[in-house]
């Protein structure tokens, strides 16, 4: 297994070599995979002694590079990193691979002209979406410490925009005074960080400076409270301030074209839920078709959300039968982090709706159904104390 994930990893460090090279030999694929192995071990320094002869050669593959050069990266000796990635350029300047890290190590060195001189070509002349994704975003990036504001919305105000795009474009746009671009863009960004303090104050400047006073003065509030570290922020706390003026905007906007629950859409229904739009955000929801192939978060998400919607519109047997489905779907494979973390969130989410259902049961006065929510609630992670108090609760009362 670990032979064959090196040998992937060598396929993939190949793609965008220039046509020409030459092949990799026997002897240098074994020597890769043999750095790779001590690199996976963070043991850098004999990674280095292994792969030295091979950059020692007049001219070396791309790939002795691209191993080569990240070790460097890596230990952060960032003058002889830079070395080698203008060394491996100069001699393939068509391997697009290498024109990237190579403007990632100037980047580094706060050589901002000589990263978009190296990486602008690549913009006409690939078709990698990915490559052009992670170009456009450095291209705009040293723009924007050159203060070439106008270039930064440029280069990056295309469809479709990235999320992680918004900063520099609403930040190029405040300093235009683009008053009108700078809240789109700062909206745009809150539908997918909506506790973000910078982006918050983005949307307050923009308002102030298209003399909006109150909207503005809501979303300076906002920004105290998400600046606030002895207040927990989230999305409840911002929607009860009734900050989602553009709810209605985002689900039609996220309807247009997708039949996909994402977790913009999720965003997308709680504006809608805490600001009071109940049946519009549940109409919303059951506007997708949820299956298997959601992730796993975004599934049990769904129902939950999908659960309190029904609930607090009084349709009470079908807010049991949503919350019923969080945490039936199978945990998504990866690697044992990936996996602890998404049991946590699993647990958690499990907790908040078996909590939700024990509500619903207690209120109702269904007792025998309570006590076995909070019973199994009991062997939920984290909600040990309150399930226990809750069953505690019950006997007291003889039931």
């Amino acid at each position: 297994m670990k032979y064959l994930t090196a040998f992937i990893l060598i396929i993939f460090l190949l793609v965008g070599v220039n046509a020409q090279s030459r092949e990799l030999s026997h002897f240098e694929s074994n020597q890769l995979y043999k750095v790779n192995q001590l690199h996976e071990k963070e043991n850098y320094a004999a990674a280095s002694r292994l792969i030295q002869p091979l950059l020692e050669q007049q001219k070396p593959h791309p790939t002795v590079f691209k191993y080569g050069c990240k070790i460097l990266s890596d230990t952060e000796a960032q003058a002889e990193a830079l070395s080698c990635w203008t060394r491996g350029y100069k001699l393939y300047p068509n391997d697009s691979n290498l024109a990237i890290n190579f403007a990632d190590s100037l980047l580094k060195s706060n050589q901002y002209q000589m990263v978009i001189d190296v990486l602008t070509p690549l913009l006409v002349s690939n078709s990698d979406q990915v490559l052009l994704v992670q170009a456009r975003y450095i291209i705009g990036y040293a723009h924007y410490q050159l203060a070439q504001y106008q270039a930064v919305i440029d280069v990056l105000l295309i469809s479709p925009v990235k999320q992680h795009w918004w900063p520099l474009i609403s930040y190029s746009q405040l300093a235009l005074e683009d008053w009108q671009g700078a809240k789109s863009s700062a909206q745009q960004w809150l539908k997918s960080a909506p506790d973000n303090l910078a982006a918050w104050q983005i949307l307050a400047q923009s308002e102030m400076g298209l003399d909006n006073p109150m909207a503005a003065a809501v979303a300076i509030d906002i920004a105290r409270l998400v600046n606030d570290d002895k207040t927990p922020v989230n999305v409840n706390l911002l929607g009860n301030l009734k900050a989602y003026n553009f709810a209605s905007e985002c689900l039609s906007q996220s309807q247009q074209s997708r039949q996909v629950f994402t977790t913009q859409d999720y965003t997308c229904a709680q504006y809608a839920w805490l600001s009071g739009q109940y049946q519009q955000a549940l109409d919303f929801m059951q506007s997708f078709v949820i299956d298997s192939n959601l992730s796993t978060v975004v599934y049990d998400d769904f129902y939950l959300l999908q659960g309190q919607l029904f609930a607090v519109l009084k349709q009470n047997d079908k807010a049991i039968s949503a919350w019923k489905k969080v945490g039936q779907q199978a945990l998504a494979m990866g690697t044992a982090t990936e996996i602890k973390y998404a049991r946590q969130k699993r647990n958690q989410q499990q907790g908040q709706a078996l909590l939700l259902m024990g509500q619903h049961y207690w209120l109702a006065q269904q007792w025998p159904e309570a006590k076995a929510c909070y019973r199994k609630l009991e062997q939920t992670p984290g909600f040990e104390p309150i399930a226990n108090a809750y069953i505690q609760n019950l006997i007291g009362f003889g039931l």
